[in-house]
């Protein structure tokens, strides 16, 4: 059996997808990965094979363009897996773009559809509603679906009319080489941010900075808890926030992964944001039921996470133990929310701990290939 993984986009940028290659190579399954513009490295993976794709694709703006362009990238990326693509093959499309890439041509493959956001309608651009693929026909003709978060099964299952409901392959990470706590940080950019924050309870968010993930209130909130804590934020995004003037606040570029848990394992206390917007592409329920990898991150060592009150962030906490939600986003709920963490700070940061040991991601995939790939090879 060999498995081409094909995502639309860099793979160092979707920490669920590197998961999932480091797995299946523990596995022994033959992988090839098919992506755009990545410096990842396979070197020491025996049995995958990497194959880039150069397409501009993302930088274009205009809907007709993109519209337009959308057969030629499709050959593109068509031709290159048909290189790799045999008899025993399976393909293991990551992400509705790559799927919109690949089209109702897919149905003549042995497909898996890997969904990492959660989207009502596959529509091929916002600003063109009425061209859109057939979710419920591609999905019942794959050979499984998998989402990364309990309730996001059930609402594709409901929206699309499954007759199964979607694996779930957690956003955990996957890391054979153990990282301790407060490791040394290899990254020297970091290293000189670290240096001026030694001894120092540090607040920590890592993840995209957009209109769904506001900070500002941090910054703010943290800023009037004095110098023995310091806010830092950890992202690939540009520093949206430099325009505020705290004194404890921090940014830290994109670390490649897994150097980025370096960081991680220095963190008092994880942040975790989401408030849902309009326009972004994907359902408003994505955000309300979000499957942030950050909270395997942040439990790996220990830290406890603090987030405002949303589905997905109060049944993880309610149930795990491992955080607390605020109700309202204001400073003042954010400094209670942080002094409420350090009264129960041991039991808290154990629950993280447990949290993140509750989860196996490979035994995940293995049920995924006992129950919906072998009986097809």
């Amino acid at each position: 059996m060999k498995v081409i993984i094909v995502l639309a986009s860099d793979i160092l940028k979707f920490p669920p997808v590197l998961n999932l290659v480091n797995i299946l190579n523990d596995m022994s399954i033959k992988t090839t990965v098919i992506c755009t513009r990545t410096e990842f490295d396979v070197k020491d993976m025996k049995y995958v094979k990497l194959s880039r794709i150069n397409i501009d694709y993302e930088n274009i703006f205009n809907p007709l363009v993109k519209m337009i362009k959308l057969p030629e990238i499709s050959d593109i990326f068509w031709k290159k897996i048909n290189e790799f693509y045999e008899e025993d093959s399976i393909l293991w499309v990551v992400s509705n773009l790559t799927l919109k890439y690949l089209g109702n041509k897919i149905k003549k493959y042995k497909y898996i559809l890997h969904f990492l956001e959660l989207s009502e309608n596959l529509k091929y651009y916002n600003k063109i509603p009425f061209l859109k693929l057939n979710a419920h026909e591609l999905c019942s003709k794959s050979l499984g679906v998998i989402v990364p978060e309990y309730n996001r099964a059930h609402i594709l299952q409901a929206w699309w009319g499954l007759e199964k409901t979607p694996f779930v392959f957690s956003n955990k990470p996957y890391i054979k080489n153990v990282i301790d706590k407060n490791s040394d940080i290899s990254n020297k950019e970091a290293r000189v941010i670290f240096e001026k924050v030694q001894n120092k309870k540090i607040i920590l968010y890592q993840g995209i900075l957009d209109a769904e993930r506001p900070l500002d209130k941090f910054i703010k909130a943290i800023g009037k808890l004095g110098e023995d804590f310091v806010f830092l934020v950890m992202s690939g995004g540009k520093n949206i926030y430099s325009n505020l003037k705290e004194n404890n606040y921090y940014f830290i570029p994109f670390v490649k992964p897994p150097y980025h848990l370096e960081i991680t394992s220095h963190a008092y206390i994880g942040v975790l944001s989401y408030f849902p917007t309009k326009d972004t592409g994907y359902s408003v329920l994505n955000t309300l039921y979000c499957a942030p990898n950050k909270t395997f991150e942040y439990g790996m060592f220990r830290v406890p996470m603090l987030g405002n009150n949303i589905p997905g962030l109060r049944f993880l906490f309610e149930t795990q133990k491992c955080g607390i939600c605020f109700d309202n986003f204001t400073e003042e709920d954010i400094i209670k929310g942080i002094k409420s963490i350090e009264k129960n700070y041991k039991y808290l940061s154990d629950r993280a701990l447990e949290y993140f040991n509750s989860v196996d991601s490979e035994t995940e995939i293995k049920t995924i290939f006992d129950n919906i790939c072998l009986r097809y090879i």
